[in-house]
């Protein structure tokens, strides 16, 4: 071992790089770095310009704010991004969308933070952007709240302010922002034609849009107009990209066929009307991100990048453990594997010859950095490397990637982590299980694992059925059965795991999840004693309540769920955790954010309550202000405090070998 290992308060000196965008000469990146402001508890964030052949990285904004979403006019010129820099102190950080000279110089709002802007696209001729905003309004006079819709708050935003998402356009030299869309709906992603006359964006126009997860393609005159849908309201819609020629738009979308465990493909529509077409129908893998860590939350992908001539595009993929670049042959559909390699690709943004990408890439010893790929070869070369000087003082551990039969014969990918340095002996080890249930662990730099290897555990962390990136059948194969062949699949890999790497402790087990694995580590030990202590997060005891109590969970019985709770009761009691907590004696830490919406922390209360009742060992820890993503992007010392009490909790109960009566125990009920 040649550095020392990492610790919790490393995570306070991480940068996070994010959001690369080419410019349009091909020339510079522009980028968003995040860092931690120890003293005030939050984070900031700047843009930063990097070379794009390789050089010295710039930072381009200062100050103690947030900026993000940096976007390049079409002659270069200018950077138009959201900040909330003129948020007024101890309010509430709302952020406005500014323009700045690409060669330096003061911002300058263009939409106030009362229009709150998230989105930007710029026209082609560069004198007027889009965006996505909501119409200012005054102060109410009651602070009393009347709700009369069912998605009346999301987790990250707290309750919805009565006012739906709008087109916005307004010019670069000023002006008050004028609205292009219009109706009680949420709009999205506005992209410009070719000509500068039309926007696309997405939106369900339908008045039961809060009880579907379908969107649209729509198109709409820039000087004003009706909509005109594109597409035949059959699934969600993401990223529409006009082709050079503008007689198409392509789109990530699907059509349903499972709901939110079905795979995003990519679609290809004609802009003047008429059937949109699944140019992937025939591959078996999603496109986009779909990684998990505790690095970033929701990151901006990009869309689908048409290339010059219109043949082809460029997109992401889901791929297994990894997420990769390839390219999708406009006429035939066929798709060709750009990049490979262990990796986490979050990021993508293509130069204006198509000849190159830029992307945003992390894998399991780096946390993200930008790297420059040649598309024809998918040679990659490394632009930053943000994070050089705390990492070289490190010594990590290095996953070490196995794969085995689950339930049914159905393999199972999964990877172990050993404390570095340790290599002789048995380790205690903690089976980490990932959220979703469809998303995925992979090739990605994730610090709590790190930190509990440097502790000196032993981490698994594997994907069973109803992870993303091994194709439909596989993401698809929790529907009805949560808790059922998923649970076979996670204790099939950890026995594989324990076969195959002798250093793991089979006496000294511990399980830990967040959300759907939080779900996962609560009924694992209400049906086996086999692991010593746990500790679920922001996860779900009772489907019962979590249904009418979450931002989004009233959802699952179009297709995960079979139905909604007075059509399947019976089903919503018997997968719940909660049913099965007088069977648990696994000594539990519960891990909960008060402002989660996902998954409120009712669900954590009710199983705190039930193990008390039972005189179980148990401690529960509440976040106060923190939502869903509180692992991800949670306050600092939140996010430093819960790995303390992880480590904590696992030493405590894992840390010294089992004594000889207690070797027995394990078997499943």
């Amino acid at each position: 071992m040649t550095g020392r290992t990492i610790t919790i308060e490393d995570l306070l000196a991480l940068r996070w790089i994010s959001d690369p965008q080419v410019s349009p000469d091909g020339r510079r990146v522009v980028c968003v770095v995040t860092v931690v402001d120890r003293e005030a508890d939050t984070y900031r964030s700047h843009l930063w310009v990097v070379p794009a052949d390789g050089g010295e990285m710039r930072q381009f904004t200062t100050g103690a704010h947030r900026d993000t979403l940096p976007r390049w006019s079409p002659d270069g010129r200018w950077i138009a991004f959201l900040s909330d820099r003129d948020a007024p102190a101890g309010g509430r950080r709302v952020r406005g969308l500014y323009v700045i000279p690409a060669d330096g110089g003061e911002a300058r709002l263009l939409v106030p933070p009362a229009y709150a802007p998230s989105e930007a696209s710029w026209s082609p001729d560069g004198r007027l952007l889009a965006c996505v905003g909501k119409p200012p309004h005054k102060e109410p006079a009651s602070d009393v709240r009347v709700i009369t819709r069912i998605r009346y708050k999301a987790d990250g935003e707290g309750l919805w302010d009565g006012r739906y998402r709008h087109i916005f356009i307004v010019a670069l030299a000023g002006g008050e922002p004028r609205q292009v869309t219009d109706g009680d709906y949420d709009h999205a992603d506005p992209a410009w034609s070719p000509d500068g006359r039309h926007l696309a964006f997405v939106a369900n126009r339908d008045p039961d849009a809060d009880v579907t997860d379908v969107t649209d393609v729509w198109v709409v005159p820039a000087d004003g107009g009706s909509p005109r849908r594109l597409t035949r309201s059959v699934g969600p819609c993401q990223f529409p990209s006009w082709s050079p020629d503008g007689t198409r738009i392509a789109y990530y979308g699907h059509d349903n066929a499972a709901m939110g465990a079905t795979n995003i493909g990519l679609w290809v529509v004609p802009a003047a009307g008429g059937e949109p077409v699944h140019l992937t129908r025939h591959y078996d893998r999603s496109l986009g991100h779909h990684i998990i860590t505790d690095m970033r939350a929701h990151p901006r992908i990009g869309g689908p990048a048409w290339t010059a001539d219109g043949r082809r595009l460029v997109v992401l993929i889901a791929d297994g453990g990894t997420t990769q670049i390839g390219e999708v042959d406009a006429a035939t559909g066929s798709v060709r594997a750009v990049t490979a390699g262990r990796q986490e690709i979050y990021g993508l943004s293509v130069d204006p010859d198509r000849a190159a990408a830029v992307v945003a890439a992390s894998d399991p010893l780096t946390p993200g950095d930008l790297w420059r790929v040649d598309l024809a070869d998918g040679g990659m070369r490394r632009l930053t490397s943000v994070n050089h000087a705390l990492l070289s003082e490190l010594t990590l551990a290095e996953p070490l990637r196995f794969v085995c039969p689950g339930a049914d014969g159905w393999p199972v990918e999964g990877w172990v982590l050993l404390p570095p340095g340790r290599q002789e002996g048995r380790h205690p080890t903690v089976l980490q299980v990932h959220g979703g249930p469809h998303g995925a662990y992979g090739e990605a730099f994730v610090h709590e694992f790190q930190v509990l290897a440097a502790s000196g555990f032993a981490v698994v962390y594997t994907n069973p059925r109803g992870s993303q990136g091994y194709g439909q059948a596989v993401t698809a194969a929790t529907r009805h059965d949560w808790g059922g062949k998923d649970y076979e699949d996670l204790m099939a890999a950890l026995d594989a795991a324990l076969q195959r790497f002798s250093s793991l402790d089979p006496d000294r087990l511990g399980v830990a999840g967040g959300s759907y694995g939080g779900y996962m580590t609560t009924w694992i030990i209400g049906h086996t004693d086999r692991f010593k202590a746990a500790v679920t997060m922001r996860s779900i005891s009772n489907h019962l309540s979590q249904w009418g109590t979450s931002d989004l969970a009233y959802m699952k019985g179009f297709w995960e769920f079979p139905g909604d709770p007075w059509e399947a009761p019976t089903w919503y009691w018997e997968r719940s955790p909660l049913a099965y907590v007088a069977r648990i004696t696994t000594p539990l830490l519960i891990l909960h954010g008060e402002q989660d919406l996902r998954c409120p922390v009712g669900e954590a209360e009710q199983l705190f309550a039930a193990l008390m009742k039972l005189r179980r060992r148990v401690v529960f820890v509440r976040f106060p202000d923190a939502s869903h993503d509180l692992s991800r992007t949670g306050r600092p010392t939140h996010r430093v405090e819960r790995l303390r009490w992880i480590v904590r909790w696992f030493t405590e109960h894992l840390a010294q070998p089992a004594p000889p009566a207690a070797v027995a125990a394990g078997e499943s009920r």
